[in-house]
């Protein structure tokens, strides 16, 4: 939050703790109109973080796929699984609502569905390279090959087992 931002909701608030000093037939309905300006510029704020410059939109994108790259570099899905939302956001320092919110503004789909990418388009290229569908599901950090099966068939319409003897 910008300065400026940060003065006018400081105002905001000053101005409900005057009004709270001469309580009068009018008190409750003033403070819940102060309350609803509130709301709207935390609003328009929060539209405006989301409306970031190609620089920012970059670099967050960016160090997004770098974290996803180390996440199984470092053998994390060893121990996590398959890497999640949360994981993602608290690793670049955002909450995963916000982060979620600007992965879907910066790339038009969810956070959830560009980590499901990320996940496949290793999967293919496991098993491109010649891992078996046991190998590549435990390499992507999936508990049951049966689960990485399913959801392989789900993101590209064939089961792993066509795709590795179609390519």
């Amino acid at each position: 939050m910008s300065d400026e931002q940060r003065a006018i909701i400081v105002q905001l608030l000053e101005a409900i703790r005057n009004e709270l000093q001469h309580e009068d037939g009018h008190t409750s309905q003033i403070i819940v109109s102060y309350i609803g300006l509130i709301l709207e510029y935390v609003s328009r704020f929060y539209a405006q973080q989301l409306s970031t410059s190609n620089t920012m939109t970059n670099d967050l994108l960016q160090r997004f796929e770098n974290l996803l790259k180390r996440y199984y570099a470092d053998g994390e899905y060893l121990r996590q699984g398959l890497p999640s939302v949360k994981y993602c956001a608290q690793n670049l320092f955002l909450s995963p609502n916000y982060f979620g919110d600007l992965i879907k503004q910066l790339t038009g789909d969810t956070a959830s569905n560009a980590i499901r990418r990320f996940v496949m388009q290793r999967a293919r290229n496991l098993l491109i390279s010649g891992s078996s569908i046991s190998e590549t599901a435990e390499q992507l950090g999936f508990d049951y090959p049966q689960h990485f099966t399913r959801m392989f068939k789900k993101y590209y319409q064939v089961p792993p087992s066509a795709y590795k003897k179609n390519n």
